[in-house]
């Protein structure tokens, strides 16, 4: 007996979502998009005008690269001034509070509004970079109170020379009290701030250092103190140095007088310039600018010219970003919450204003993300950098929920402006599925997708063909709609 199906009269015939481009809203290249993602603070119509301006993207890289010759933007300067707080003394730091949470919170808002507003962008990727690289917590102990006069420190060098960087973080009253070098004292130096100098800062394990080496370490950095409870500041105790000969990975020195401050200096600077040091950075940089497992001969080229350079950072940037690796690797690392937040508040044109209030966005953004703030992550290695780190199912509704907020205009609305949902309208009358593909190039700095066009109608309840205007529910308040679908895609979440 053969049975037979029934004909489906009348089905309903499959919707096709087909891309309907909007030719008028421009694009930048793919490098150009990927470089301001990867190396910037991410895509905005404003940045690639200034890309544009400087003559394409790779004079804007170098530009960048020489932050002092790029006109700043006069926003930064208004947001130091928000701040006060962050500028006082050390000292009247540890008089009002005792505790770093608020300081560490107001750290964190000042440096996630700079990297919004800045136009060095560059700069502040690397600020970034290196405070995670050379970490020390804002929160918790005593080294709070030092934290922003360490964020400056690292500031001035992110873009020179290791060698200068690490020797300033090194010896920075933040560092010393982070990692316990100033408890220290003669004949008894404390090991914690020699082993994550060895460790993590600069050869790595695999360089083969040794227990003996780690103490060695810690008696070359023993003596350097700060005012405990006082000043804050510095302070170097010649009777509180551990004499006696040394010998880490090849430096040797007869250590026999009681001041060792050159002999420090000779020391971190020669872990600065040591082989296994240069393979540190250069795997560090391709994990965070190129992908989760670094290319061998990526790693190698970017060390030889770490050494070539004399640890210049500004020389492996170039060959970084000038490497097939780097160029093919677009889309392939997710953004952290922090970075997630800042990309979005440039692409929707988010101004923060004056704060008046602790509601004021200036304020709230430290724990818009819902992620750990930053500078509080709770060990010396820093936060991750892979992706896995990053993918959570509670880490993504988190940031969807942020970017709703952001496109809404609805939270923090205080002390902000928002780009009002009309003026997203390229036109007085559009088709949706051109409004969504010039959203997405304007939102993404590329052309939609076809599953975009969908996952928007889906959202919306509206055909392709649906006509936009001002009046139109998807230009008032279900603009938050079609901007959250493409900030929820994977366009938009990785970089």
């Amino acid at each position: 007996m053969t049975v037979t199906q029934p004909v489906r009269t009348g089905a309903r015939r499959r919707r096709r979502y087909v891309v309907n481009p909007y030719r008028a809203t421009k694009v930048p290249t793919p490098y150009a998009l990927h470089l301001m993602n990867r190396l910037g603070c991410g895509w905005s119509t404003a940045t690639w005008a200034q890309m544009q301006a400087a003559g394409g993207p790779t004079a804007w890289f170098e530009r960048q690269l020489e932050p002092a010759g790029v006109p700043e933007h006069p926003r930064v300067g208004w947001i130091d001034g928000w701040f006060p707080e962050l500028w006082e003394t050390p000292a009247v730091k540890f008089t009002r509070s005792k505790v770093g949470y608020g300081y560490a919170d107001r750290l964190s808002s000042w440096t996630m509004l700079r990297r919004i507003h800045s136009n060095r962008q560059v700069l502040e990727t690397m600020v970034d970079f290196w405070s995670n690289h050379l970490h020390v917590g804002a929160v918790g102990g005593t080294a709070w109170v030092n934290r922003v006069g360490y964020d400056q420190t690292v500031r001035q060098h992110a873009l020179g020379r290791f060698e200068d960087l690490l020797v300033a973080c090194t010896l920075h009253p933040a560092m010393l009290t982070y990692l316990d070098n100033f408890r220290s004292v003669r004949g008894a130096p404390n090991e914690n701030h020699g082993r994550e100098l060895l460790e993590l800062h600069t050869v790595g394990r695999a360089s083969g250092y040794t227990e003996q080496m780690v103490l060695d370490s810690a008696v070359v950095l023993s003596g350097w103190r700060i005012d405990f409870r006082g000043t804050w500041e510095q302070r170097y105790n010649p009777r509180q140095h551990t004499t006696g000969p040394v010998q880490v990975l090849g430096f040797g020195h007869a250590n026999a007088a009681e001041d060792g401050r050159q002999l420090t200096i000779d020391y971190l600077r020669y872990l600065a310039n040591h082989p296994a040091t240069a393979r540190t950075i250069a795997t560090k940089l391709v994990i965070r600018f190129v992908g989760d497992y670094p290319s061998a001969a990526l790693v190698d080229r970017l060390a030889g010219v770490y050494l070539a350079g004399g640890t210049d950072i500004r020389a492996m940037l170039r060959h970084l970003v000038a490497s097939p690796e780097f160029q093919a690797s677009a889309g392939q690392k997710y953004r952290t919450p922090v970075d997630d937040l800042v990309a979005t508040a440039r692409a929707l044109q988010v101004r923060a204003t004056k704060p008046t209030s602790g509601r004021a966005f200036a304020h709230q953004i430290t724990h818009q993300h819902r992620g750990l703030p930053l500078f509080q992550w709770p060990r010396p290695d820093g936060a991750p950098e892979r992706n896995a780190d990053w993918a959570s199912a509670a880490r993504m509704l988190s940031s969807f929920r942020m970017h709703w907020d952001l496109a809404s205009g609805g939270h923090p609305a205080r002390d902000v402006h928002y780009r009002k949902p009309q003026r997203w309208l390229p036109a007085k009358q559009v088709r949706l599925d051109r409004y969504v593909d010039h959203l997405s190039r304007t939102l993404l700095g590329r052309r939609s997708t076809k599953t975009q066009l969908k996952a928007v109608c889906q959202a919306t309840g509206y055909k392709p063909d649906e006509v936009v205007d001002k009046r139109h529910p998807l230009a008032r308040g279900d603009f938050v709609r079609v901007a959250a679908v493409l900030l929820d895609s994977p366009a938009h979440m990785t970089r």
